[in-house]
């Protein structure tokens, strides 16, 4: 059952099918159901008719016609045929959301507010993909005090868990004390990950980062240090280790950056965020856009930062000299990553909705393990391409490991460039299916 917390610190409708001309074995649990196909019968020495006969070769050839009417004549020579349906591993999303004091200014000649806008879209996305996502969700402020205080009231992630984010976001407003306005984002981020790493659930875990601000360490202060200290988290989640280096489960994270009229984060900032959550080169953070690379910026203003200094030193045994920094930049700005940024405008309910809709489309995973029912391809075959077929929304797909299936091992098929797209197309009930000869497959 999820909770609510107070913290101080398809998928999108989707279905998969493999027809394998094979025995009928395979490992039968979690998500995978094992259906007979239509058995045939002799038909007076004329070719096999579907009928009782499980066993009965096809003269017809030893491929498939994959679709779903099982009436086809898909069974080949020698071969038992059966459907199996699953899905892929369901994802898990913590939808994380600054609540500082200035996502709640009203936008220049509207009633609408930052937060309002944003809460509107969540939700409705959330009702739609409640069933195929597992979903969390937090809101983070901080205040200045002795150290930097942190509450997120939150709810743990769940499959069918849109009442219970409703029943504590739709009422969440404005922080009750005025000073608990401030964005200690990589403190929020921390917490999330650790929550993320500690559920059990299978499938891949990411954080929907959103904010309108810059991240501080509760004192508004720096622009270089707090930024800095979000790169270095964000990266370490998207590699799978934690601070000390240590192998941790990897987790991505989306970046948005929602207006605000009090509130701006710099773009730069916003593409390191993304960049570095999606495991790709992040470009140096400067100060001031068109400013020179300064490889020693980072450590000449923020060492006598409290929070970036306390960053820095239980990152991965880092010595404190100058040329250091908590994240990992490119040296050349030109070669940072192009990850995606979402950055809405609150005044456009239906594109803010859409893009957040367009976002979560992007957790459907283009990888598939068929190992445990029993299946390994033989990766010998230079025919592979020729006999196997994958066929996504009704169209088969090319045999290309840029831009169609492949197989990433014995046990696991991988889409890639447009096949993956269409996949994870977010406007439609998506469908795969793969049509894998009897010989193509090694014994288990």
């Amino acid at each position: 059952m999820a909770s609510h917390k107070m913290w101080s610190r398809a998928l999108l409708g989707t279905s998969t099918a493999l027809v394998l001309a094979c025995s009928a074995g395979g490992n039968e649990q979690n998500l995978l159901t094992v259906q007979p196909g239509p058995p045939t019968t002799s038909n007076g020495g004329g070719p096999p008719v579907i009928g009782t006969d499980p066993m009965a070769p096809n003269p017809n050839g030893n491929g498939f016609d994959l679709g779903d009417d099982l009436g086809d004549p898909v069974a080949p020579m020698g071969c038992q045929q059966a459907e199996r349906k699953f899905d892929p591993k369901i994802p898990t999303v913590f939808v994380l959301v600054d609540r500082s004091g200035t996502m709640f200014d009203t936008l220049p000649g509207t009633n609408i507010t930052a937060w309002g806008a944003l809460r509107v879209g969540v939700l409705e996305v959330m009702r739609e993909l409640e069933s195929s996502v597992r979903f969390g969700f937090g809101a983070f402020s901080g205040r200045t005090a002795a150290v930097c205080d942190l509450e997120v009231p939150a709810v743990d992630p769940a499959l069918n868990n849109f009442n219970a984010i409703s029943t504590l976001y739709a009422p969440l407003e404005r922080p009750i004390n005025p000073d608990s306005k401030e964005t200690p984002t990589s403190l929020a981020l921390a917490g999330i990950a650790e929550k993320l790493r500690q559920d059990s659930a299978e499938g891949d875990k990411y954080i929907l980062f959103v904010t309108d601000g810059e991240p501080d360490f509760c004192d508004n202060g720096n622009a270089l240090c707090p930024p800095d200290s979000v790169v270095a988290l964000l990266q370490d989640l998207s590699a799978g280790v934690d601070a000390q280096g240590l192998p941790r489960a990897p987790i991505q994270t989306l970046v948005f950056g929602i207006t605000s009229p009090t509130a701006s984060i710099r773009l730069p900032v916003l593409q390191g965020f993304a960049n570095a959550g999606a495991g790709l080169p992040v470009a140096p953070l400067l100060a001031n856009p068109g400013q020179p690379y300064d490889p020693n910026a980072l450590f000449d203003q923020c060492n006598g930062v409290i929070g970036w200094r306390d960053a820095f030193t239980a990152a991965h045994g880092r010595v404190a000299v100058r040329g250091e920094s908590i994240g990992t930049y490119v040296t050349d700005p030109a070669l940072g990553g192009t990850a995606p940024v979402y950055r809405p405008d609150p005044n456009d309910q239906a594109a803010l909705t859409e893009q957040i809709r367009a976002a979560l489309a992007g957790v459907k995973s283009c990888t598939f393990d068929l190992a445990e029912d029993g299946v390994q391809v033989d990766l010998t075959r230079k025919d592979l391409g020729q006999l196997a077929r994958v066929i996504v929304n009704g169209a088969p797909v090319p045999f290309d490991p840029a831009n169609g299936w492949s197989m990433l091992s014995e046990t696991a098929v991988v889409l890639a460039g447009e096949a993956c797209t269409s996949w994870r197309n977010p406007t439609i009930e998506t469908s795969i299916s793969f049509d894998f000869p009897c010989d193509i497959f090694v014994p288990r």
